[in-house]
Order: structure tokens, then sequence, then C-alpha cells
């Protein structure tokens, strides 16, 4: 991974967009030069690169020629409109958005779990990225793989920082509200978030199926490669400002016990605190924000049920991390050269 390129932040001034220069800069990957792009409302910003300070220009009239690579954090639509420019450029995509995750011919790709999607990519290389609460489980799902996953029941407790900067204050201004006897504003949020929790994210189908949990049911099975998987979801926001956390119950072909299932997690490089005689034996979302792990904890075993609790921060270790992941396995594997 001797090459050094040149790679452009699409969406560098969101919450997963500031998370993924971090780690790009704690990683010292052989990157020449960083270019931070987003909307023309974002121009003359700063945003941070490690030591540096980079100067936000804008997207629209950046020549992604000029770059080797691109991480599109944006969202859907930035992605819509300037991915195919990108591409036609010469330019290589790593996307985190919606728009290509389920496409036939595009790599969904999550760190040791499916590394091998990464190979033979050829031109116009074009990688995916999962749902931030699709990434954590799915590691966790992996680890349990090799005993046969039949059905998975996740329900999914998702912090306001997954609906980005401007829910984040939302929270923060009710609560301030709350305790000063004022009326709370609703602006990101249908309902009130503060001292509140709201069982349905986006919007849901004919079915009552959100769009967040037919996200999480369709790309774990595309990236575990079963597609006959049974996948049953519920996603609820709740007032956090970081951090999600995810109930899981696993069935299994073959029964896995609650001290095998801890060491499979381990093996698969999750981190387990799970001591159910001790005082504190499970972690928080706030405990898992800020870090990179993917925490169990509360693993339990009824016949060949397997029931867990994970936490994990959505924007660092769901979001930003895969894309720096995919970044360095791409160099690793010589695109750039």
């Amino acid at each position: 991974m001797s090459e050094t390129i040149r790679l452009a932040v699409v969406g560098a001034t969101n919450l997963i967009g500031e998370a993924v220069l971090d780690l790009l800069a704690e990683r010292h990957l052989p990157i020449g030069r960083v270019f931070a792009l987003d909307v023309a409302d974002k121009e003359g910003e700063t945003v941070s690169f490690g030591n540096l300070e980079l100067d936000v220009a804008l997207v629209d009239e950046f020549d992604f020629a000029n770059a080797s690579l691109a991480i599109f954090v944006g969202g859907a639509e930035m992605t819509r409109r300037y991915a195919p420019e990108a591409r036609q450029a010469g330019c290589a995509i790593i996307d985190f958005s919606s728009v290509y995750r389920l496409a036939e011919d595009v790599p969904l790709y999550v760190p040791g779990v499916n590394d091998a999607v990464l190979d033979d990519l050829g031109e116009g290389l074009l990688v995916s990225v999962p749902n931030c609460t699709v990434t954590p489980l799915v590691q966790a799902l992996a680890a349990l793989r090799a005993s046969g996953l039949e059905r998975v029941t996740v329900s999914t407790y998702q912090s306001v920082s997954g609906s980005g900067r401007a829910a984040l204050e939302e929270l923060a201004n009710q609560t301030t509200a709350l305790f000063g006897a004022r009326d709370v504003e609703l602006e990101v949020y249908p309902k009130r978030i503060s001292f509140n929790v709201l069982p349905l994210i986006g919007s849901v189908d004919e079915q009552g199926v959100s769009e967040e949990e037919l996200s999480v049911e369709q790309e774990l099975r595309k990236v575990l490669a079963l597609p006959a998987l049974e996948v049953e979801a519920t996603c609820v926001r709740v007032p956090v400002f970081f951090g999600h956390g995810w109930a899981v119950t696993v069935k299994t072909d073959e029964t896995i016990t609650a001290d095998k299932a801890r060491e499979l997690f381990k093996a698969a490089g999750l981190h387990v605190m799970d001591d159910p005689a001790g005082e504190m034996p499970y972690i928080t979302p706030l405990e898992a924000s800020g870090n990179e792990a993917v925490w169990v904890s509360r693993v339990r075993q009824t016949g060949r049920a397997l029931s867990f609790w994970l936490a994990a921060d959505n924007a660092r270790t769901g979001a930003a991390l895969p894309c720096v992941d995919a970044t360095a396995a791409l160099m690793k594997r010589g695109y750039f050269a």
C-alpha cells in the first residue's frame, strides 16, 4: 500500500464526514491530498483533517478527475447527482447512501464479513456501504453464521445523531425547553423526542414496514449472501445523542451456548462485556460512543435461540469506519497504483 492517492470527501461537514476525516487522519494512509466538498451553503467553512484545517469547496464546481477516490457521505440526493459524474471522470467511489446498496452489480461491503467482494472490481470502481444500523449487526451475525442462521429478530434503539446535526440540536433544545417550562418546537421529528421514544423511522409501506426496517432486512440478506434469511426488524428513535443499541434474537440450525457465542464474538473481533454475575454486566450506547468497537453483552440461550445486546457508535463505527476500511482495502489491492 505504497501509492499516494488524492481523495475527496463529499459531504465533509456533516457528522459522518467529520468522522471519516478523523479516521483517515488517524490511520495515516498514504493520501497525497484531501478535498473537502459540500453543497453551496457550506462553502467557505473549514473541517479538520488531523492537524490541518481544510477549506470546504463546492462539490458542484469540483472536477472529479482531480481525485483518485471519492467517499460520498452526503446522502442519497448528493450521490444521485454527483456519483455518475465522478465515475465518468475516472474517480473510484465509496458510497454511504441507499442509492446503490441493493444494486446487483455493486458490492455491499462490511469489513471482516465479505472482504472478497472487493476483489477484481475492474474499471468504474464503485463500492457501497450499508446503513449504519446494519454494519455492527451483520458483524455480530457473521460470527454465528457457521451454525446456520435461520431467523433474526432485532429491535434497534437509534440515537438522534442518525438524523444529522439538526436532530442533535432539536433534542438539546427540547430538553432545555422542558426544564424551563416552555413549549417545545418540532422540526426534525413529527413528535417530541426529548424524554420520549418514536417507534417509527422513515415512511412506511402498505404492510406498515418502515424504510429503516426494510433497509435492515434487505441489506442483512445481501451482505450475508442469505437471500432466504427470515428477518424481523423494529426500529425505534430514542433520546440519546450518539450511539445505537440493538436487542437481537437469532435462531440457528445448530444450538449455540452462551459461552460458545461469547467465544465466537471475541474471535470475530467484537468486544464482549458480559458477566452475568457482575454488578454491571452490560454496556450502553453512551459507553460505546467515541470508540470503534462493536460491544456485545447480555448473551443468553434458550434452545436454538440466542439473544444478545449490541452497542456501537453509529457515526464512527457504523458509518465512517467501513468507508475508511474500504479505502485501505482498495489501496492494499492496488486499485490506485
